[in-house]
């Protein structure tokens, strides 16, 4: 309750964007003609002066009621970034809490002045009444704007359709079922990516019409100015991921995960990009004991968490009302794509548990927010689905609230499916750590919810052992930060790629 007051004052000034303030006066003529409609049915033989002063009386008392309820449930706010039908699912949610409190109101009224009232006169009341006609009246208003004035925003949406996604890093352990997942849904993809691990994640797509593939560096402006052309989304997946990764080549990381994001983001709004989705991560929160949301402060711990946060802000001062970045901070991500990975504590430990019947767990009290990585990738989809304007907040925490767990508890997942494995527990430990959040506002507002579990997660890792897949997981293909070592960093690194201005210049003019 406390998260969702937050936001709410976050979007209290009706002034921050007309359309809410005309939403609320539209909202309060109905209380009131509900109030006047019902005053005059019930006392029609009264004046036309005591019907209006027992209408202001009501319509004050109501406005009181629906207001901020309709403010706390989002009607105003992020709710008109929903499809029609969940609106007015969201709307008869706050008219039937309005409810509820005009009943407990009607309650201590009846208690306080001691009056006795029967069930049928309750329900002929002006209050119930008056409450009555304006759940119908802001129904019917509802229904009767998005049937004839046409605000509904899926008709404005990135579709598949009409539009092209351009997605950089497709090639990468999230970008790859986000590329699967958007051809699935018939967008046209186009994947901008240098493939430092290879092909084959989204090599079974190939033979999609829908996609396109541009082999590429997205630190070279000719590839990325080619790649953004004629698109309306960019997906920046990009860049080295993880704090072992990242610590590798600090100054490569820089360049990769914050120059380039700037760099990306300014060409993609000159070329009239309209949404950029960003891929942030939770590890921007550090090591806090509350319970985190998106207005919490971030206490980034490594240099992977500080180019993220650094790469939102410098986004940031790029949007305006015609290019809108969406920051996406993914919880702790587990589970298998079109790519393997055993460098995520989840796989790694369960990996272990199977081939060795042990797990050893650094930090067993530390929390962190887990996230399958389909799931990850589907809320990529569902941002890209999600029409926002410039007052809109767009930071969201992705993952689930069920799956903030500490790492032992996840070693004892792990345990239940594999019994004959133990737990060896160690203090301390590289990495710090520690944050338990919230992941209320992207259900809210994107429509986004997990469907894969810790424990399904744990069996997918079993399974790929038990088929035979997977025979020695410590391969640097599987391991961002062993890959980095012996063959990524040369790449990432090569004259073609990076600094190549300077081999131009020097093989053009010696």
């Amino acid at each position: 309750m406390l998260m969702r007051l937050k936001q709410v004052f976050y979007y209290i000034n009706p002034y921050q964007d007309l359309g809410i303030l005309i939403r609320q006066i539209a909202d309060l003529m109905v209380i009131f003609i509900a109030c006047f409609s019902t005053v005059l049915f019930i006392n029609s033989s009264n004046g036309i002066n005591q019907i209006f002063l027992e209408s202001l009386s009501l319509f004050l008392l109501l406005s009181l009621i629906f207001i901020p309820t309709f403010y706390i449930k989002g009607i105003y706010t992020h709710g008109r970034n929903l499809p029609v039908r969940k609106k007015l699912l969201k709307l008869i949610q706050a008219c039937l809490i309005s409810g509820i409190l005009v009943f407990v109101i009607f309650y201590v009224f009846k208690l306080y002045l001691d009056l006795t009232f029967t069930f049928s006169e309750l329900l002929v009341s002006d209050l119930t009444i008056s409450w009555s006609f304006t759940f119908l009246g802001s129904i019917l208003s509802r229904i009767w704007l998005y049937s004839y004035i046409g605000t509904n925003p899926e008709e404005n949406r990135i579709s598949g359709n009409n539009k092209k996604v351009l997605v950089i890093g497709g090639g990468g352990y999230i970008g790859s079922s986000v590329v699967e997942q958007l051809l699935q849904k018939q967008y046209r993809v186009r994947v901008l990516d240098i493939f430092l691990f290879g092909e084959e994640p989204i090599a079974h797509l190939y033979d999609n019409e829908n996609l396109e593939i541009i082999r590429g560096d997205f630190r070279k402006v000719d590839d990325l100015v080619m790649a953004v052309a004629g698109c309306k989304a960019v997906v920046h997946l990009g860049g080295i991921v993880g704090d072992p990764a990242c610590s590798v080549d600090e100054q490569l990381t820089k360049d990769v995960n914050l120059t380039a994001s700037k760099i990306i983001g300014q060409i993609a709004k000159t070329a009239g990009v309209s949404k950029f989705i960003f891929a942030s991560s939770c590890s921007v929160y550090g090591a806090q004991d509350l319970i985190l949301d998106e207005n919490s402060t971030t206490k980034p711990l490594s240099l992977y968490a500080r180019t993220k946060i650094a790469s939102e802000r410098v986004l940031s001062g790029l949007r305006d009302d015609s290019f809108i970045p969406v920051f996406l901070r993914f919880g702790t991500v587990y589970g298998f794509s079109g790519r393997t990975r055993f460098d995520l504590v989840a796989n790694l430990l369960t990996a272990n548990a199977y081939t060795k019947k042990t797990m050893t767990i650094f930090g067993q009290d530390q929390t962190r927010p887990f996230v399958h990585v389909n799931d990850a990738a589907y809320s990529i989809v569902c941002a890209l689905e999600t029409e926002f304007n410039n007052q809109d907040h767009v930071v969201f925490n992705i993952g689930s609230n069920s799956q903030n767990c500490t790492l032992l508890q996840l070693a004892e997942m792990i345990k239940t499916q594999i019994p004959d494995a133990s737990i060896i527990t160690e203090e301390g430990g590289d990495d710090a750590r520690n944050y338990n959040v919230s992941f209320d506002r992207a259900n809210d507002i994107l429509g986004f919810k997990t469907k894969w579990t810790l424990e399904d997660g744990i069996k997918q890792v079993i399974e790929k052992f038990e088929s035979g897949e997977i025979e020695d997981y410590s391969q640097s293909q599987y391991s961002n930060v062993k890959h980095l070592h012996e063959q990524g960093l040369t790449t990432l690194s090569s004259e073609e790629l990076f600094n190549w201005e300077e081999a131009f210049l020097e093989e053009t003019y010696g």
